[in-house]
């Protein structure tokens, strides 16, 4: 057995060889944020492991993915408040079109700039940016003494 294909077993310490199979206890600590001792089979797969189970039990990988996507949500919630209150501040307003006229209309949403011309959502931040942060100009004036 050669020394570069042994892999350090997390749970207990030993070196072992990947290549003769998965190294399995019954029992394993998670690495996680509940540090319990669990089962096994409360580990997910993880074919590059030792064990060939990950080192996270599925309840904190559960954990960490609930906390992400409501990371993720406030955040898009915040981004689209601040937006608003952008478009907002320059003058910029939704209006309701028509698509489709009929007994059973049907409507979709315009942004449309302080003079009443429509323009998306992204162009009208763009041009926000631009008025808030000119940029200076490429060629000072020089003026000529005399």
């Amino acid at each position: 057995m050669e020394l570069k294909h042994l892999k350090h077993c997390g749970a207990c310490g030993e070196m072992v060889d990947p290549s003769a199979g998965p190294h399995t206890h019954e029992m394993k600590t998670c690495k996680g944020k509940c540090g319990k001792l669990k089962p096994a089979d409360a580990f997910g797969l993880h074919q590059s492991s030792t064990d060939g189970r990950r080192h996270v039990c599925l309840e904190c990988v559960a954990d960490s993915s609930a906390a992400g996507r409501v990371h993720r949500a406030v955040e898009k919630d915040k981004q689209f408040r601040d937006d608003k209150e952008k478009l907002k501040e320059h003058r910029y307003r939704w209006a309701r079109r028509v698509v489709q006229p009929g007994p059973d209309p049907v409507f979709r949403w315009a942004l449309l700039d302080p003079q009443g011309h429509e323009v998306t959502k992204e162009q009208a931040l763009r041009d926000i940016e631009i008025a808030e942060n000119p940029e200076p100009d490429d060629y000072p004036i020089h003026y000529e003494e005399t």
